[in-house]
């Protein structure tokens, strides 16, 4: 626990920092400990506190880089393995999120990981540009691209070969503090929560390419299928070893 001591108690209305950051964000990381964590770091709070208390108010994104490697490890595990899903049909309708219209179509994965970092990471600055979209697993109960966000580091990963081959999107959650490192990030889709080189959804090669590995952030929502991107991270996966290589 960090403690810190004073010679002098400060005037009322003055901010306390420790290293730029308030002061009350590091009672508010303790609290989550105490309330969430076990003394190794993993997630011992069930999964209605966790969204109730910490996701949904957004209090965890406030002190994510207060928590420790293994303890936003074992966070975000937790909160990608509650949402495992695939939405396999998109469609169009009213804005506010009132209702799609028509018939069903199919998705995609960039559709998928649009939806996961729509939820995940700061999906509600796009609810203007998604708030007419809508995605099903079987047509029958439908939901809307953003229903809650968490503002968490979550973005839009493409895995792809240059030219014809493969092309892939998935999402990726950062949990360690510098994005140019590969191991800095947990990458998921569908129902895997833990995508490593090798996966089919991240192979070491295809067909003799090739494979890249982009972390990028969505800037701008274009239609329910797309978005614009300011890149974050680039790797190229050398294909003897399937280890990543920054490029």
């Amino acid at each position: 626990m960090l403690r810190v001591s004073f010679y002098s108690v400060p005037e009322e209305g003055v901010s306390i920092y420790i290293d730029g950051v308030p002061i009350e964000d590091y009672e508010l990381a303790d609290q989550f400990r105490e309330e969430c964590l076990s003394s190794d770091g993993k997630v011992i709070c069930d999964w209605q506190t966790l969204h109730d208390n910490w996701l949904i108010t957004k209090k965890l994104s406030k002190i994510w880089w207060l928590l420790t490697d293994e303890e936003r490890d074992h966070v975000s595990y937790r909160i990608v393995a509650s949402w495992l899903f695939t939405a396999q049909y998109t469609r169009e309708g009213e804005k506010d999120c009132k209702g799609g219209r028509g018939e069903w179509g199919p998705s995609s994965c960039l559709k998928n990981a649009i939806i996961r970092y729509l939820r995940f990471g700061r999906g509600e600055k796009h609810y203007n540009e998604i708030s007419h979209c809508y995605w099903s697993e079987d047509k029958k109960t439908e939901h809307c691209f953003w229903e809650e966000s968490y503002d968490l580091p979550v973005y839009i990963c493409n895995v792809y070969t240059e030219g014809p081959g493969f092309g892939h999107a998935i999402a990726a959650f950062q949990i360690r503090k510098d994005p140019k490192d590969f191991n800095s990030w947990r990458f998921f889709q569908y129902s895997k929560p833990n995508i490593e080189p090798g996966d089919w959804n991240m192979p070491c090669s295809y067909d003799g390419k090739t494979i890249y590995v982009n972390i990028a952030e969505p800037i701008r929502m274009n239609g329910c299928g797309g978005c614009s991107i300011k890149l974050i991270a680039k790797w190229r996966i050398d294909k003897e070893t399937c280890e990543p290589v920054p490029e």
